[in-house]
């Protein structure tokens, strides 16, 4: 069953992606419903697949399926992620109801080229009955709510969607209140976090390794949440923190527990 907006996720990547029982241990203690896995590290493996299902958790997204658009492709990987086809394999494998994904290029990318992407990447995930999510961000050549909305409108698929991302929404381009003109059924999941008071100089490294654990940075979180949930959205908030420190500091169970409690703290506060 598909998890609802009272539900938390947690996402493979906040705890380091530690060997599955590890991470199904730390989403129970830490009160997670479900898991956001990266497809490079959790396969299309059965045994993965049981162990999670044995404890009752829900396999929501395989972050990511990472394309590119426009031309002089030179060929994955890209990063370090596994090949769109293993990615759309694991998710049938695992029960995942969702896949994320990230358009990238050289340059710059027609918004007719980002359509086709998307709609390409839909109907393969209809083949295996999931949905399909972009994610924006100032480094990818859609960047802005707006023009993404469009994109993934302009599919004409009902599986395809965006995946907002609190992170890249509060580092632009564009702002939370671009959210509120976008229909809820657009907005396939959310990635709650939190930002530091002052920027890091290098806004991809603290990307992946410093952002804060939700209440803890300078997002105004409830009012965030108030937008995205004022467009009739009912995705399920998935926790995506990438805290390398703190992750150090507090192991994969403690560190789970606390993006829990600290998150739930945060939806007390937007409910009151």
């Amino acid at each position: 069953m598909a998890l609802g907006s009272e539900d938390l996720v947690l996402s493979s990547g906040s705890l380091g992606n530690p060997p599955i029982e590890v991470l199904v241990e730390a989403a129970v203690l830490g009160g997670f419903a479900g898991l956001t896995l990266w497809p490079a590290v959790y396969p299309a493996d059965p045994a993965v697949g049981e162990r999670i299902r044995d404890a009752d958790l829900d396999v929501v997204d395989m972050d990511a399926a990472i394309v590119w658009v426009g031309p002089d492709d030179p060929g994955g990987p890209y990063y370090e992620e596994a090949p769109w086809q293993a990615v759309f394999e694991a998710a049938a494998a695992l029960g995942a109801t969702g896949v994320n994904s990230l358009l990238i290029c050289s340059g710059s990318a027609t918004k007719g080229q980002a359509v086709k992407a998307m709609a390409d990447l839909a109907d393969e995930a209809a083949k295996i009955g999931a949905d399909v999510y972009m994610e924006f961000s100032r480094s990818q050549p859609i960047a802005d709510p707006a023009t993404s909305a469009e994109v993934v409108a302009a599919t004409g698929r009902t599986n395809c969607g965006l995946t907002v991302d609190f992170w890249h929404v509060f580092y632009g381009p564009g702002d939370f209140a671009d959210l509120a003109a976008i229909p809820g059924r657009l907005i396939g999941a959310i990635q709650l976090n939190d930002a530091p008071s002052e920027p890091h100089e290098d806004l991809s490294w603290a990307t992946r390794h410093l952002r804060c654990v939700p209440g803890e940075g300078v997002m105004d979180l409830s009012g965030a949440l108030r937008t995205v949930r004022g467009t009739g959205c009912l995705a399920p908030i998935t926790v995506e923190v990438f805290d390398s420190a703190r992750l150090q500091a507090l192991g994969p169970v403690g560190f789970a527990r606390l993006l829990g409690d600290a998150t739930r703290r945060q939806l007390a506060e937007f409910d009151a």
